[in-house]
């Protein structure tokens, strides 16, 4: 790493991202399904009552996990789980008619419906997710969903309607969110005699110190260069640990329609000055350039790293946990980094009802039975400890900019090279201000149809 100058980009990351949680098709929930064979699993603790009948049993979804690559997933490892996949067997029975997945690739999915609205043939569900929620409310591409649905569809997890909100009308309803979490070498915590990052969390202790304490202990160089990182992740980890200090890169208001730089903040100078230390001539993070963390976290030369995800097919032992507080969070608060998911109904859509009572059914079943494969996968300890009562999410739409993957990787480029936070920060402002404007500018006044 010395005298090298990293040269970051977000496209691995962004394409990581998106194979979140894994997938799991088993022909209609015959797991608790009864004789049947299938069940819309309203009768679940937790999950909301769907519709007896629709007029309209159809429906058409287009999506990014291609059903013969899920079935090779589950075969592969049978706790992996796709909540939409999954409910399509259960909605057909139960209605009677037939769900069309148009597959796609995940950057494809915006695109393809918005030329299958623009052709009169506008599907009835897309997924949507930070980088482009606000952008297909102002396009006009997705519809409000007052009319279908209700605060109840926004109580399976710990999330707030108004993220999929502007000015106070709703656009989108969220799956289970997709957790972003550190899995560690347990081997070589053990070798540095150093304390499990999910130890410390469990006792409100996970934070930026005792990350740094770890990273810079298992941290070894030869030559002057660095052998073994303390810690590896892709360059949008810095707009995560922003995140995971209570703060965002973009301060968005959904209630009042509004949206600004937040680069100018404490919280995230104060995150530039950390990576400048982390980054640094004696630092101990490996920001990822073409795979390399990869090749170090099977190699045995990673202590911890952020984009590896279970099952650990590796020969050492791992861990996880979640990502370490920030300074300005409460002290001994536990805080999860979360990244939101939803799904919105097209302007166009024929079936807006069926769609909103599809998405009833995924969440049911995501309580019944995909809660328990995610649980399997990540090991019961581990997913109780991030799904307690006492732990808060924290989410933001810091990627919802066209050129926020240069932004972010200018930040990071500096901070390696030493450049002063207030710099950075003066030199990046304009840049990620016009990007906001681009986006949100004049959207104060945007109101929805009615």
């Amino acid at each position: 790493m010395k005298g090298k100058r990293l040269l970051v980009t977000l496209l691995a990351a962004s394409l990581i991202t998106c194979a979140f949680a894994g997938c799991s098709q088993d022909k209609g929930g015959s797991e608790s399904g009864g004789e049947s064979g299938w069940s819309d699993y309203s009768d679940v603790e937790g999950a909301q009552k769907l519709p007896d009948t629709l007029e309209n049993p159809n429906l058409s979804i287009v999506y990014w996990n291609n059903a013969d690559q899920y079935a090779t997933q589950k075969e592969q490892d049978p706790n992996v789980y796709d909540a939409i996949l999954e409910a399509i067997p259960d909605f057909e029975a139960k209605y009677g008619g037939k769900v069309t997945v148009e597959f796609v690739a995940w950057g494809d999915m915006i695109p393809t419906a918005t030329n299958m609205q623009n052709s009169g043939e506008a599907p009835d569900l897309i997924e949507v997710y930070d980088r482009v929620m606000h952008n297909v409310i102002f396009s006009g591409l997705v519809q409000p969903l007052d009319e279908y649905v209700t605060d109840e569809d926004y109580a399976y997890y710990k999330i707030d309607r108004s993220l999929f909100s502007w000015k106070e009308h709703t656009y989108a309803i969220p799956i289970k969110p997709y957790l972003k979490y550190i899995m560690y070498n347990k081997d070589l915590f053990d070798l540095n005699g150093l304390t499990y990052p999910d130890e410390l969390f469990r006792q409100g202790k996970w934070n930026w110190d005792e990350f740094e304490k770890a990273g810079q202990a298992i941290t070894t160089r030869k030559d002057g260069n660095i052998d073994t990182f303390g810690f590896g992740g892709w360059a949008e980890i810095f707009n995560q640990f922003v995140v995971a200090d209570g703060s965002s890169l973009l301060k968005i208001d959904t209630a009042a329609g509004t949206a600004a730089s937040n680069l100018k903040s404490n919280q995230v100078q104060n995150t530039i000055n950390k990576f400048r230390e982390w980054l640094g001539p004696n630092g101990f993070i490996q920001i990822d350039d073409n795979g390399s963390m990869f090749d170090s976290w099977n190699n045995g030369k990673l202590g911890m790293i952020v984009g590896q995800e279970f099952p650990n097919l590796n020969a050492f032992e791992v861990g996880m946990a979640p990502l370490p507080a920030g300074p300005d969070v409460e002290a001994g608060k536990k805080t999860v980094y979360m990244y939101p998911q939803a799904f919105a109904i097209p302007d166009g859509a024929k079936n807006p009802e069926g769609a909103a009572a599809f998405m009833r059914l995924v969440n049911n079943k995501q309580l019944a039975v995909g809660d328990a494969k995610e649980a399997a996968r990540y090991g019961q300890e581990n997913y109780d400890m991030i799904y307690a009562d006492d732990v808060t999410y924290l989410y933001a739409y810091d990627t919802a900019t066209a050129n926020i993957d240069k932004i972010v990787s200018s930040i990071i480029n500096s901070a390696y090279d030493q450049v002063p936070a207030a710099t950075i920060v003066e030199t990046i402002e304009p840049q990620l201000v016009s990007d906001v404007q681009l986006v949100y500018g004049g959207k104060e006044s945007f109101t929805p149809a009615e």
